[in-house]
């Protein structure tokens, strides 16, 4: 059965500790960055290396399959973070996140995993809206036939 889905994603973060990263249902983004003098973090050497969803983030992003790869892929110069937005399990399941995952990582192609990053193939459609501190993300994505 075809979805038709509109979602705001309330972005968190960065989290430097993944056990910081709520333990909640949403979908997470594992980006690399540069730490500026003052500690903060510089959003414009933000890279994408990797999206997914989970039902308990915080647990799956410590010990994830993918771990390896974020820490080949990230410039040595640069430190891992994570984003989160909550898509709580009273308002969506598993299959709303993969299509929320899908359409984000067919977009933006990140380098750890590959589901998606050829285009967006489902036949559910959805809309993505990102708000909160979202960078390196556009407003806004579609996806869908």
């Amino acid at each position: 059965m075809q979805k038709r889905l509109k979602v705001t994603l309330q972005w968190d973060g960065p989290y430097e500790d993944p056990e910081a990263v709520p333990k909640r249902a949403g979908i997470y983004m594992v980006i690399s960055g540069s730490k500026l003098s003052n500690g903060n973090f510089s959003v414009p050497t933000y890279e994408i290396l990797d999206i997914g969803q989970s039902g308990e983030s915080g647990v799956r992003l410590d010990t994830h399959d993918r771990k390896d790869c974020w820490h080949n892929r990230k410039s040595s110069n640069k430190t891992i973070l994570f984003k989160f937005a909550a898509m709580p399990s009273e308002s969506y399941d598993e299959t709303d996140r993969r299509i929320v995952e899908c359409c984000l990582r067919a977009h933006t192609k990140p380098p750890c995993g590959i589901e998606c990053n050829e285009g967006y193939k489902r036949e559910d459609q959805v809309t993505i809206t990102n708000s909160g501190k979202y960078a390196p993300l556009k407003e806004e994505y579609s996806c869908g036939p």
